[in-house]
């Protein structure tokens, strides 16, 4: 589909719910120092034909401003003459639509799951089981347990897009980036957002967890 053909009404609904998103993750410091980046996929999917809007490299995302966006096409390569650069981690985003058709991916760096990725990630996941927000990815079994995959922190991102084929899993919609952070994604923007928040409580109850299990019990 070529992006022409994508209405306007539904590219200015994808970059309305972008600054939503960006100014909601903003006020709770999940974007420090104009890290992360956040995408929301307009038109119809195939997997070598897409296109989505993307937050703009190296800008302050706890302010908006007209250059917080662009559109890319399934290669991260802008649609309209700009002089915006995509996020560094565009590719990933480029990786995850193709394999999954999902509709948003968000990406963002916490305290939280740079540590747990580092603390319990050295087996290539973290698993994490019995915890409340596990239904959030629609998993209802009693003490459910999942693997969040974990791939390693290449500073050439094409090598980390390289590699998501082969840990994605269709039922986690996330994958942590080793001491980096979290890419998770939906459906929609809706769905990537709850995704996204049940991800990082889980990492904060682990990490609280952990602490706890080095206090000496009374």
């Amino acid at each position: 589909m070529s992006f022409d053909n994508i209405t306007l009404e539904e590219k200015q609904q994808a970059l309305d719910d972008l600054r939503k998103v960006k100014t909601l993750f903003a006020e709770r410091n999940w974007f420090p120092g104009t890290s992360g980046n956040l995408s929301i996929r307009v038109g119809e999917f195939q997997e070598d034909d897409f296109h989505f809007a993307v937050t703009a490299s190296g800008k302050d995302k706890s302010v908006n401003t007209p250059q917080d966006f662009l559109f890319v096409d399934q290669n991260g390569q802008a649609c309209e003459t700009t002089t915006l650069k995509p996020s560094a981690e565009t590719l990933i985003h480029c990786e995850i639509y193709r394999l999954t058709g999902c509709g948003a991916v968000f990406h963002v760096h916490t305290v939280y799951n740079n540590l747990i990725s580092e603390w319990l990630g050295q087996t290539g996941v973290v698993k994490a089981q019995g915890i409340e927000l596990i239904k959030a990815f629609n998993i209802w079994e009693e003490n459910a347990e999942i693997a969040i995959p974990v791939l390693a922190n290449y500073a050439h991102i094409p090598s980390i897009a390289a590699e998501i084929p082969g840990v994605l899993n269709p039922e986690i919609p996330g994958i942590l980036l080793q001491n980096h952070g979290i890419c998770a994604w939906g459906k929609n923007a809706f769905e990537a957002k709850r995704h996204l928040e049940a991800f990082e409580f889980i990492f904060e109850y682990l990490y609280r967890g952990l602490l706890l299990n080095n206090v000496p019990k009374r």
